[in-house]
Parts: C-alpha cells; sequence; structure tokens
C-alpha cells in the first residue's frame, strides 16, 4: 500500500516567502512555487493525498531567530493546523469540511493502525473528539498561542475553525481554549 501526505504550511505557502530569508520560513521539505502548491491542494482534492500531516516543530527563539544557514528546520502546526487547512482546502471549495476532518484524523489513525482511535463514539469506548466551530475567525498571534515556542509563519493571519476543547482517550486536554494537560 502506498500513502501520501502533505502538510497545512505546504498547501498554503509558497517559496516566495522563504526568498526574504526570515528562518520561520525554513523548513524541510522546502516551501514550493506557487504552481507546486496548486498540485498539492488537488492532490488532496482527487484523493492522490491520503492525509494532512502537521509536520509540527516547534524551536527555541535562538534556534530561529538567527541566520538562515543557522536556523533550524521547522515551524509551528499543531495549534493553527485546522484553520490553515480549512482556509486552503474547504474556503477555496476543494473539498469539503467532512473530507478535511477524514483527512486530519480518521485517516492517519487507519494508515497508522491506531483503530481505537477512529471507533467513533459508543459506550466503553473512550472518546478522541475536537469541538470547534467552523464559522468563527481568530488570528494567529504567535505570543498568545499555546505552544512554548512562537515559529509560526501565520502570525497575524486570520483564519476560520476555532478550536474550543479537544478530548483524547476520554480525558479532556483542552477546554474553552485553554491546555489542561
Amino acid at each position: 500500500n502506498v500513502t501520501a501526505e502533505a502538510t497545512p504550511h505546504h498547501l498554503l505557502l509558497s517559496d516566495e516567502l522563504a526568498e526574504t530569508f526570515d528562518p520561520v520560513y525554513k523548513v524541510n521539505p522546502p516551501l514550493r512555487s506557487k504552481r507546486d502548491v496548486e498540485a498539492l491542494r488537488e492532490g488532496v482534492a482527487d484523493g492522490t493525498i491520503d492525509i494532512i500531516a502537521t509536520d509540527h516543530a516547534p524551536h527555541s527563539v535562538e534556534a530561529k531567530e538567527c541566520e538562515w544557514a543557522s536556523a533550524a528546520f521547522g515551524m509551528l502546526g499543531l495549534e493553527t493546523a485546522l484553520g490553515v487547512s480549512y482556509r486552503a482546502l474547504v474556503e477555496s471549495g476543494l473539498i469539503s469540511l467532512a473530507t478535511l476532518i477524514e483527512k486530519l484524523s480518521s485517516a492517519p489513525a487507519r494508515i497508522a493502525g491506531y483503530a481505537d482511535h477512529i471507533s467513533g463514539l459508543a459506550p466503553g469506548n473512550p472518546a478522541n473528539l475536537m469541538v470547534f466551530e467552523p464559522d468563527k475567525r481568530w488570528v494567529v498571534d504567535r505570543k498568545q498561542g499555546l505552544s512554548k515556542s512562537e515559529n509560526t509563519p501565520f502570525h497575524s493571519l486570520e483564519l476560520g475553525c476555532y478550536v474550543h476543547d479537544v478530548i483524547y482517550r476520554g480525558d479532556w486536554v483542552m477546554r474553552a481554549g485553554t491546555v489542561l494537560k
């Protein structure tokens, strides 16, 4: 079996941003052309790309706020994954919200063999769910994020799909926008 993944940042950002040599855009694989971004989006839409993976890579300020050549590869991706993917794929009309949720959740769990993550809500099954508002707009703020790191390329970007709550294996890990664990 062959699977393919793309990251939210590769579905929205192009290599023109890396031309500024701002290390927040230094990732591996690197950002690509607008044409490549469109091809990735089409790959998600036609099913060639099975999943969307965050490639979440938090780094210290020192590891990212330095010269490009010395900077670490990677950017924050977990907190903005739903909103960025929603903007790139759902707001653009390429896929439905249901398809996006499947590519961010049950498809990766199925491919990785985590059947207990996709067993559904039923008595005796531990809940794995997220509560969000698709129409609620929010602005990414690197200083107000839930991560201890600040290396997000989406600072000041307005996104949809505000996440309120996350329950993992029956335990609240985020409630009313606040991380509990």
